[in-house]
């Protein structure tokens, strides 16, 4: 079962097995740790942790990873076209995010935004395995983000998750997509 594998089984699954992998909201990485022993040498990881006390913890557990405390918007040394895989859990919420790198995801909310900047990021053939709000594919109000979306990467497909996936282990109850 692929859900039982998560978001490392997943993008196993579908072709991914080596190179530069980012997580742009990596907090303390948890998704950073889940990553599977044997794809070890085969990946060179790149964190982003805006939190600074999660940020400084995140550099100590993983001393070989190139982590950037900041804001995903303000990390400059990830370039569009340079990663393979984007692994992560987005932040979600009615908050606005301003890049003046890429200001035509600027007022985008947050997790459309980790969106927009994550397929830049990608290398042709790359691809995206992230948990996010359900609001990225259910908001009635922003097909242009939508379509600016699809414009620029291919959709491979969603899992929608029960309000109660992240009861248990996180403590709150939010419908999410993978």
């Amino acid at each position: 079962n692929i859900i039982k594998k998560g978001l490392w089984g997943l993008a196993r699954h579908l072709g991914f097995n080596g190179g530069t992998v980012l997580e742009p909201a990596a907090g303390i990485g948890h998704i950073i740790g889940l990553m599977p022993l044997d794809f070890a040498g085969d990946v060179n990881v790149i964190g982003v942790e805006l939190d600074s006390i999660s940020g400084r913890i995140l550099k100590k557990l993983y001393p070989d990873a190139h982590i950037n405390v900041a804001g995903f918007q303000d990390v400059k040394s990830i370039k569009d076209n340079s990663v393979d895989l984007v692994i992560s859990n987005f932040p979600f919420g009615n908050i606005p995010i301003h890049d003046k790198q890429h200001p035509e995801y600027s007022g985008w909310s947050i997790h459309n935004y980790f969106f927009g900047r994550s397929i830049d990021s990608l290398r042709p053939g790359g691809m995206i395995v992230t948990i996010t709000s359900h609001y990225t594919l259910d908001s009635a109000s922003n097909t242009k983000m939508r379509r600016t979306l699809a414009d620029k990467a291919d959709f491979i497909g969603a899992i929608r998750l029960p309000r109660t996936a992240f009861a248990e282990n996180a403590g709150t109850e939010v419908v999410t997509d993978i």
